[in-house]
């Protein structure tokens, strides 16, 4: 019985590590100020802003996208943006993306992995990630 108990457990324990190194749901900027639900599109990943902790502008209408540099996005709200495009599953990280910055309007090349309840994601303006930094986004359970 002892052995069967601990051959399910062996048996099971890939899953629960392919479980937890899952990238798809919802994620917490490190700044607490958006959560970005990412999810599967045939063979991409891409991730979209589901929550904003500060969601409309002083005047009480939707916070937009005004750093965009073409003018005609500017309008385009901020909640269910995608920013984050087209990331491809490469063994244990995402690669061959971009990443959109609502901040400041640019768009940066970006790859991810996942390490448990983290995902790590590397924004830079070279496609091998040598020009940039990393951010740590956090699962919401």
């Amino acid at each position: 019985m002892k052995k069967l108990f601990i051959g399910m457990i062996l048996a099971l324990a890939p899953l629960a590590t392919a479980f937890a190194q899952n990238v798809l749901g919802e994620w917490k900027l490190s700044t607490g100020t958006a959560i970005v639900e990412v999810y599967q599109d045939g063979d991409v990943y891409n991730g979209k802003i589901v929550w904003l902790k500060n969601p409309t502008r002083p005047d009480g209408t939707p916070a937009v996208d005004h750093n965009n540099p073409d003018a005609k996005l500017r309008s385009r709200q901020l909640m269910g943006l995608n920013m984050l495009s087209n990331l491809k599953k490469d063994g244990n990280e995402y690669t061959g993306g971009v990443i959109y910055d609502p901040a400041n309007g640019k768009t940066y090349y970006c790859s991810m992995t996942v390490d448990g309840d983290i995902l790590k994601v590397r924004g830079s303006l070279d496609k091998r990630g040598l020009l940039g930094r990393t951010m740590e986004w956090y699962r919401v359970k």
